[in-house]
């Protein structure tokens, strides 16, 4: 009898043994069959996306914990604070919080976000390999130890308030935002009092209360496919991360205004409303691109952000097309800009587009003048017609008023009544260049052509050689409109009474 007792006594335990093998057989055929559970490598993702998300509200959650940490071990402290913890609650949701994911802020606290990523990552990944996952049988004390909010949960968060502050926002901040010694700076901060403490309770809490949002996307729905809970909540997850770090508008580390201008933008912010010959209308012209890039409101739109550089950097600073750079240039080293001398930009004053507006409006204006000479002709006393100009008077006259930053000077409008003479000089000038003859029959020279449209125009663009940007000057527009002119007989006569009528002007200005 005893060796019977011993022995069903020794069965018992075999037969549990195998009872619960059989059962987690069972239970691994029906998740490999439902496949509900999503891999490790998803799990582990969702637990990084949720903690980079929730990272712009861990410090109202410190800032809550602080106050109750000073607060409660002082009775003047609570005799002050009685009746006002609704208000203080209040403001920290509405008020905190919000600020907390504004867009400037959001993108000072990504290497925060990022940090905290790595390591909830990294510990849960650890966690959830030693427990063997959140649907294993093998172990019910490990299944429940991973299924428990306030141990694993907050076990993972303290470990992310400790590990992340101390090892790694200091490297990500430099690597990220070349922020150079913020490493030693965070430490620093770390050193102050309850600093760790408050990290690491604020860790604790924000873990817990993340965990009961991860549990069904961690363990799936059974009879649904991972892919379509799972990967659903991933996605979901991933898109809200990049709208709060990335997809706003006002989106971007805080910088002074003008201290920063878009690389996309600085093709607006040198540019000048210039007459397209070939569409014929008034647009804006890029000086960086050298190309027509739209109407003339982009020029206006790019003064404005030029103005605000300009105003900018007359206190001595220096205006950048990275943001990152202008924010440490600002707001943490100064030394950036040697650094990064490539990214330092030099925005033309007023005055200089002005001169660059008013020099090509005349040259254009001249070309229209003389292709409209070409295709409309001329009178019989081989007088321009000045009815075929009248276009270009009233497009000189519209940059005249487009343009606000012509105080003091001339109006290009004023200065059409000499373009129809000069025009008359620069197409014999042209011809003459043609046919490589320096020297006519009634002895005209080039000199003295160039000397009369100079004093007429002195902003005019004659030839290539002398172009600051491209296909500006006269000589490349009438080569690109494949200019032919007029006969040479009918050029020199127009050339004639202009000489004639200048003559005039000087000896009876004279008298």
């Amino acid at each position: 009898h005893a060796n019977n007792a011993r022995q069903i006594s020794h069965s018992y335990p075999r037969h549990e043994a195998t009872e619960k093998q059989s059962r987690a057989h069972v239970h691994n055929a029906v998740t490999a069959t439902d496949n509900h559970q999503p891999p490790l490598p998803v799990r582990i993702a969702l637990v990084s996306t949720a903690t980079a998300l929730a990272t712009p509200s861990f410090p109202a959650l410190g800032f809550l914990y602080l106050v109750l940490r000073v607060t409660i071990p002082d009775a003047n402290l609570r005799n002050v604070m009685e009746g006002r913890w609704g208000a203080l609650v209040s403001f920290t949701t509405w008020t905190l919080l919000p600020t907390l994911y504004h867009g400037a802020v959001a993108s000072l606290i990504l290497p925060c976000a990022i940090g905290n990523a790595i390591v909830a990552g990294g510990v849960y990944g650890v966690v959830d390999l030693a427990c063997g996952g959140p649907s294993s049988t093998s172990s019910e004390s490990l299944n429940k130890v991973l299924q428990t909010p306030w141990i694993t949960g907050s076990g993972i968060g303290a470990t992310v308030g400790y590990i992340a502050p101390n090892y790694l926002y200091g490297p990500v901040m430099e690597y990220i935002y070349t922020m150079e010694g913020m490493s030693q700076s965070i430490h620093y901060v770390m050193s102050f009092p309850y600093a760790t403490e408050v990290s690491v309770a604020t860790g604790a809490v924000a873990g817990m209360l993340l965990h009961p949002f991860l549990y069904y996307p961690m363990n799936g729905v059974k009879g649904l496919h991972w892919g379509y809970f799972s990967g659903a909540a991933l996605a979901a997850v991933s898109a809200a991360l990049f709208y709060v770090y990335y997809g706003r508008e006002e989106v971007g580390l805080p910088v002074p205004e003008g201290s920063f201008i878009e690389p996309s933008k600085m093709g607006i912010v040198d540019s000048i409303v210039r007459y397209n010959n070939v569409s014929g209308e008034v647009e804006t012209y890029s000086l960086n691109n050298e190309q027509y890039i739209g109407s003339s409101e982009l020029c206006l739109e790019g003064r404005r952000i030029a103005e605000a550089s300009c105003s900018f950097a007359k206190s001595g600073k220096v205006v950048f097309d990275d943001r990152v750079l202008a924010f440490v240039y600002n707001y943490w080293d100064a030394n950036v800009k040697t650094r990064y001398p490539d990214h330092i930009l030099n925005i033309k004053t007023e005055e200089d587009l002005q001169l660059t507006q008013n020099s090509m409006a005349l040259t254009d204006a001249s070309v229209a003048v003389i292709l409209n000479n070409e295709r409309y002709g001329t009178d019989q006393t081989g007088s321009t017609r000045t009815d075929n100009n009248k276009d270009m008077m009233q497009i000189l006259t519209t940059i005249d008023e487009l343009n606000s930053f012509n105080k003091g000077q001339k109006s290009l409008s004023l200065t059409f009544r000499y373009l129809e003479d000069v025009s008359v000089a620069i197409e014999l000038l042209m011809i003459i260049k043609q046919s490589k003859q320096e020297c006519l029959s009634i002895n005209v020279k080039v000199p003295t052509l160039e000397r009369f449209i100079h004093r007429r125009c002195p902003e005019l663009t004659i030839y290539t050689s002398d172009e600051q940007y491209k296909d500006e000057s006269v000589e490349s527009q009438l080569r690109i409109a494949n200019w032919k002119g007029p006969e040479l007989s009918q050029a020199m006569n127009r050339w004639k009474n202009v000489h004639e009528q200048e003559t005039y002007r000087t000896w009876e200005s004279r008298a």
